[in-house]
Parts: C-alpha cells; structure tokens; sequence
C-alpha cells in the first residue's frame, strides 16, 4: 500500500484502476442492452433539478429519490460513470431500488452515507463536455454527442421502466443541450431568498478554503468577466445570471414541465412539495422509507456590511424579469 494514501483512498485508487481496466469488456457486455432499449419509445421523461448553488438543491434530491420510486445516480453508479448502464444494473444488484435514507452531505457530496447515497456524478457529463466551463451553446453541441447521452440515457429508463432524476445544477446552463437530446424533459427549478443563497455562498467559499474573490460552483455564461469583480458584487450577479439563464432557456420547453420549487416550502410544507413533484413526475412512492426531516436556516449570520454590500447588489438587478434595468 502506498504510505501517502490511507485505507479508504487505497480502496477507492485500487477500485478505480480495476474498473478502468474492466471497463472496455463492460462496454461490449452493455453495447447490446443500450442498443436495445434505447430503439424503444422513451417510456418516463428524465427529471432534472436545476437552480444556483445553496439553494437546497441536495437535500431536495435527496428527498424525492429517497420516499419516490424512481431512478437515480447513487454513489456505486458514478462509480462506472463510463459505463452508465452497468453501473445502474449493478446497483438494482446490491440495493434492489431500496431508499438511501441519506439527508445529509458535504456540499453535494454524500459519500459518508456509502454507495447508495445519491450522487451528482459530473464525471458522465464529463465525458462530453468541457470541465472548466459550464454553459452549453449550439456551437458546442454535436450530434454525435446528442445521439450517445439520449441512448444511454433512454435505455435505463426504458430497461428499469422508472423515471430518472439528475441533480447537477450544472445541467441549467445546459438546457440547449438537453432540449436537443430530451426535448420533453422535466425540470425543477429549486429557489431561495438571494440574500440568504449568497450568505451562503460566501460561508460554503470560507468552509472550503479558497480566497473569497475565487470563483466557487457554477459557472454562468459571463463567468470570466464575473471574475474580475468585487466579491459582493461577484456572488450576487453570479446568482442572477445562472437563474436568467435558466429562465431564458426553460422557454424551450413545454411549461408544463417545469416546475418551481421554494427551499422555505422544503421545512413547512415539505409533504406537500413532495405529493407536488410526485404528481409532477408521474411516480408513487416506494414502498418502505425513512421521511425527510428538513431544518431550513434562514438567518443573517454575516456582519453587518457585509449583508448591506449583498443587498446594495441585489438592488441593482431585475429579479422578475431577469432584464437589464
């Protein structure tokens, strides 16, 4: 065992090398099963959960997978992210669409909850799309592309004949792409207080270690030139211009497939947002689950100029219409 890595990440290298090393037999054992079902008529529309950063995005996922009986990306099928259809036949092996009874993570990341966790598993779209940027234009996207992620992503829902839900809020700033593969797809659109989601931001940027004028999570369109700005100034328009993009760009689609989510309605009325989205998606509930017990923290918890310097920023920009003023 190397002495620079611990049991855990010994385990995790040595599996990652292994799967590398599988992956290509894999591919040739799943090609038939994709190539199967992804010639049927698509039988649930995929759900994606979209929104800026900190605005309960995870918890809200967490929730629907855990009490809904649909499809998701759990921390064993990112694992074989290359190999998305045995990653999810693979885990109906070991967890048989069990809930993961997981509500808590680390930014996103719920791997202390184990395999069955929910996970946002960037690495499938990765295989696609540029890492260091997140908005998706027509020039970026080929057919080529189009025709690989809507098979996959059809044969699983087909295969396992459930809807599939994906939390990875980089997917709003990719809904161009998306409309091309699933032009039916549904989406959530989760908000909060921009007050209270830029807090928390600038909270989650200090818990992580990185310089407060650093750029964290997801990238808008503008990103470069949002680097340059003061940190305030930054993390406010940062918000705005990932929910204008979402705005702008969910006109491709049948408003009967998006739906808005409020993160205060995820405390008070978490049942009825629950039975909402149920409804939304077009799904009952598994059988056997652990309910959700959500504490929304709604506080100002900054100093004092700190909170005034989001709100002079907040008061510049258009949060009806997403329009310049």
């Amino acid at each position: 065992m190397n002495k620079y890595l611990n049991p855990k990440s010994y385990l995790n290298f040595a599996l990652n090398k292994f799967m590398k090393l599988l992956s290509p037999l894999i591919k040739s054992w799943e090609k038939k099963y994709v190539k199967k079902y992804a010639n049927q008529p698509l039988k649930h529309q995929p759900v994606f959960i979209i929104g800026a950063p900190r605005t309960g995005s995870t918890i809200l996922y967490q929730t629907l997978t855990n009490q809904l009986d649909v499809l998701y990306v759990d921390n064993l099928i990112c694992k074989f992210h290359k190999n998305f259809f045995f990653g999810f036949w693979l885990s109906n092996k070991f967890f048989k669409h069990k809930a993961h009874n997981c509500f808590k993570s680390n930014h996103g990341d719920t791997s202390a909850c184990g395999l069955h966790a929910p996970s946002e598993c960037g690495g499938f779209w990765y295989r696609w799309l540029p890492a260091d940027r997140h908005f998706i234009d027509y020039n970026d996207i080929t057919d080529e592309m189009v025709i690989q992620i809507r098979d996959e992503i059809t044969a699983i829902i087909n295969y396992f004949d459930k809807p599939l839900i994906f939390k990875n809020l980089n997917a709003g700033q990719r809904l161009r792409l998306l409309h091309k593969c699933f032009p039916e797809a549904k989406l959530i659109f989760i908000k909060r207080n921009t007050l209270f989601t830029a807090q928390s931001i600038l909270k989650a940027k200090r818990k992580v270690g990185i310089a407060d004028t650093d750029f964290w999570s997801v990238m808008p369109k503008n990103v470069r030139e949002l680097q340059n700005r003061n940190i305030y100034e930054q993390i406010i328009n940062q918000i705005y211009f990932l929910e204008k993009q979402i705005v702008k760009d969910n006109r491709l689609f049948n408003n009967k497939n998006f739906l808005i989510i409020n993160y205060k309605e995820l405390e008070k009325t978490l049942e009825d947002v629950v039975t909402m989205c149920q409804k939304f998606i077009n799904t009952h509930e598994k059988a056997k689950f652990q309910k959700a017990e959500i504490k929304v923290t709604e506080e100002i918890s900054l100093k004092e100029d700190e909170i005034k310097a989001f709100q002079e920023q907040i008061e510049k920009l258009d949060w009806v219409n997403y329009s310049d003023k």
